[in-house]
């Protein structure tokens, strides 16, 4: 492999290749399209699984579908007017409830990890029980003080942490789902006088004699580590075996989530604010803190609605929400519009409907500034933005490839 398809390669993760690549594969071979495909095609694609697949779940195929395209020089016809229209018509007509993680609670990660504890100490030397227990004890404790992702704990690696006995862990994660630029982050989390992760890290390390490369990995009948990481996937099947074996009721209930949501909710009944989550969680957007609160939190400690909008106001009310806009336009017919022209109309009757501060940075890019209080419904406002210039590009037989940004936040939109 060339450094250059290296590189290319180490641009998309990992997960990311998988997922894209199963969408291929059920396009073609369950339901028989062919690539490359019409708009035609990928609408009827869309219109088949409507309400048995999920919404997020026909947005990704669609997502796969537009970069094999796109990487292969073909046009994207997932872009098209026809697509976008059929795939919001779905959401109109299918809508469906998110299922919520079910949050682990303190007395359940207490009764377990004295479950581990007791399966660590049957035994008088360092076997394959006991050192799935040192490590699920572990893995447990850092995933919920910390209200790590299963992908983000199975990436931890010894190098990256900074151990002080009896004070904290001191941990580096090089890239992360929040973190699109991969510019990495340091977390912190201190020892505890009950259910310490330091402490159980520490244990960690001495049972396996590790001292360097994946912190959580596999371990054989024999009591072998392997060399690489648990996967992602393996995570939740061990948390649901560990909560079984404790007595934990309804153990199948909980997901590689629950972690995660455990410590939302247990931060919010010891007082914290909105604010002090989010920044210790590594929440970017105050909409998804909101929706892990309203599935872990009890109502009468949930913030009310005039509470989140007056933290949300106070988080916007001092910048406005800036955008940056690339339009790039490929002429279908010979006999239309110059590309500057459409261009123009774009401009004028797309951006500038939307946003009355419109600033052009390059020659297909722009800066435009929405108010403060599109934040909460900013999700709308970009789909409609993005309607509105696919609707004139398509009136004036030329496509149109549009990328929305917004800089803050590394969020966007296609």
């Amino acid at each position: 492999m060339s450094n250059l398809d290296r590189y290319l390669h180490a641009a998309t993760r990992e997960n990311t290749r998988r997922s894209y690549q199963s969408a291929i594969e059920h396009f073609e071979a369950h339901w028989g399209g062919r690539l490359p495909a019409t708009s035609d095609q990928i609408a009827r694609y869309l219109s088949d699984h409507a309400g048995v697949l999920a919404h997020n779940t026909l947005k990704l195929r669609l997502a796969a579908l537009g970069q094999w395209h796109q990487s292969q020089g073909f046009v994207d016809p997932t872009k098209s007017p026809l697509v976008r229209k059929v795939l919001k018509g779905i959401r109109e007509l299918h809508p469906a409830r998110v299922k919520q993680a079910r949050p682990m609670q303190l007395e359940a990660l207490e009764q377990t990890c004295d479950w581990l504890d007791r399966c660590r100490q049957a035994v008088s030397t360092i076997n394959a029980t006991a050192l799935r227990a040192s490590r699920d004890k572990a893995l447990l404790l850092i995933g919920f003080w910390r209200g790590f992702r299963s992908d983000e704990i199975v990436r931890l690696r010894i190098e990256n942490i900074d151990l002080a006995p009896g004070e904290g862990l001191s941990i580096y994660l090089p890239r992360s789902k929040s973190d699109r630029n991969n510019q990495g982050q340091a977390y912190r989390t201190p020892a505890l006088s009950k259910l310490c992760p330091v402490q159980a890290y520490q244990d960690w390390l001495n049972d396996a004699e590790i001292t360097e490369g994946p912190v959580f990995r596999g371990i054989n009948r024999w009591g072998q580590m392997a060399s690489l990481p648990l996967s992602p996937t393996s995570v939740l099947p061990v948390l649901r075996q560990r909560l079984k074996e404790a007595g934990v009721l309804e153990a199948e209930q909980y997901s590689s989530h629950s972690l995660r949501r455990g410590f939302a909710n247990w931060a919010t009944q010891q007082g914290w604010s909105l604010n002090e989550l989010m920044e210790y969680v590594g929440w970017r957007d105050i909409q998804s803190a909101v929706r892990y609160l309203e599935a872990s939190t009890p109502f009468e400690t949930m913030p009310s609605n005039a509470e989140i909008v007056h933290q949300n106001m106070r988080l916007t009310e001092a910048t406005p929400i800036v955008l940056t806009v690339e339009l790039r336009l490929l002429k279908l017919d010979h006999k239309t519009r110059a590309e500057r022209t459409v261009q123009k109309r774009l401009e004028r009757f797309g951006l500038k409907a939307f946003s009355e501060n419109v600033e052009q940075i390059e020659p297909h890019g722009y800066r435009l500034q929405l108010a403060p209080g599109h934040q909460s419904e900013l999700d709308t406002v970009v789909e409609e933005l993005l309607d509105r210039l696919h609707s004139i590009a398509s009136d004036e037989r030329y496509y149109l490839e549009a990328m929305i940004r917004e800089p803050e936040t590394q969020r966007q939109w296609e």
